[in-house]
């Protein structure tokens, strides 16, 4: 569903998706609208099962700036109750950010990670946003995504490099 509606919305658009971090407003094209953020996140908790993990990145979206949307991180399961400061924040323009995020975490599907943490109410949560994945690798992803050819590859951890999906 969400790979269909960046097709259609690439059509649309004559395959013109910016998703780049740094863009001035005065460098956005007229006919181009915000429409959110895909940001990157390292955890910097102290919990020796998350302080462990090398290259713990959680990648999602917002519609709204991502200094809002992370307020008070340190108290959510979402952010594995800690500080999270922010490594990437692609703004994408003319697509849907939940469709982009959707491809960046079906070619990091298979460095999900496993771990159940509680949340205020005593009920267990699984972070799924949380993806063992190098920097590099996410921005190729991201660049791939805005060429287009994203949807055949996945992320495979032992080379940590995007590969054709079999």
């Amino acid at each position: 569903m969400y790979k269909q509606s960046l097709m259609a919305r690439m059509y649309e658009q004559q395959g013109q998706i910016l998703a780049r971090t740094g863009v001035e407003v005065n460098e956005v094209p007229d006919g181009d609208v915000e429409s959110g953020h895909i940001y990157v996140l390292q955890s910097l908790s102290t919990d020796p099962q998350v302080a462990a993990l090398e290259d713990l990145h959680k990648i999602s979206f917002s519609t709204t700036s991502v200094e809002q949307r992370i307020k008070n991180a340190e108290l959510s399961p979402t952010y594995l109750k800690a500080p999270v400061p922010v490594v990437a924040d692609y703004r994408l323009y003319n697509v849907r950010p939940s469709a982009i995020e959707y491809l960046l975490h079906r070619i990091f599907a298979t460095v999900r990670l496993g771990l159940t943490q509680v949340d205020r109410k005593r009920q267990d949560f699984d972070p799924s946003e949380g993806l063992i994945v190098t920097r590099d690798a996410i921005n190729q992803a991201v660049a791939m995504i805005v060429s287009g050819e994203s949807v055949e590859y996945v992320y495979d951890s032992t080379s940590q490099q995007l590969i054709p999906r079999k």
